[in-house]
């Protein structure tokens, strides 16, 4: 794995978007799903970005003490440096909160039969998968792009007989319950429904709640 390097666009910490609470936010560079309405295209190119060793990814992320999210671009179009990435996370931050985000479905995924993607995700927490699907976009929704996406326990996941798993599909959370979400800076965020309720108070404003890299860490 010493020689393994991961392309990456950029780190946001902390960012409020990628996933329940306070998080940082490794966004991977290069995607070769390509969902139509994807509101980071910039992250397509697999010649974009910059280079770094995963082990140097991971000192970062752990010294921001926040949970993790890794997404993109497309994560796992780079199997054995994310493997490697977390690998690292967890050595240096054994109970850090990891969410994987993915254009592939868990299905898909576990049927590639690659190790290291499914070391992947057996050193995460959650996968959020599936393509983003346009038509399926609802702004009041949090920390996923469209309805089909799926968020799933993979620790209660990955512990279930396969048979159960084929039957009944993965163990899924809900993240559809509204939150409120009070930043560093004292605003307070919440999906568009529920900020519509407030709007006229002027006392929360509606966050899209499903992130674009913009501040960043490193290069």
């Amino acid at each position: 794995m010493s020689r393994l390097t991961l392309r990456f666009s950029s780190i946001v910490s902390p960012t409020y978007v990628d996933g329940p609470g306070r998080r940082a936010a490794l966004f991977v560079q290069g995607c070769s799903i390509r969902c139509p309405g994807c509101q980071n295209r910039h992250l397509w190119p697999a010649s974009g970005g910059h280079l770094a060793r995963p082990a140097a990814l991971a000192q970062i992320l752990a010294e921001t003490e926040l949970p993790i999210t890794i997404s993109g671009g497309e994560p796992f179009d780079q199997a054995a440096s994310l493997y490697a990435l977390l690998w690292h996370v967890h050595n240096l931050a054994p109970r850090r909160h990891i969410i994987l985000y993915s254009g592939r479905t868990f299905e898909a995924l576990v049927a590639m039969g690659r190790f290291e993607v499914l070391g992947a995700l057996v050193l995460a927490d959650i996968l959020v998968d599936g393509p983003y699907i346009q038509e399926q976009d609802d702004a009041g929704m949090q920390y996923r792009g469209s309805r089909n996406q799926r968020v799933i326990d993979l620790a209660t996941t990955l512990r279930l007989p396969a048979g159960m798993i084929l039957c009944r599909g993965p163990m899924l959370l809900d993240w559809d319950t509204p939150e409120l979400i009070l930043t560093d800076e004292g605003d307070l965020l919440g999906a568009s429904p529920l900020a519509a309720e407030f709007r006229e108070i002027g006392v929360i404003a509606p966050a899209r709640r499903c992130g674009e890299c913009r501040e960043r860490i490193g290069p």
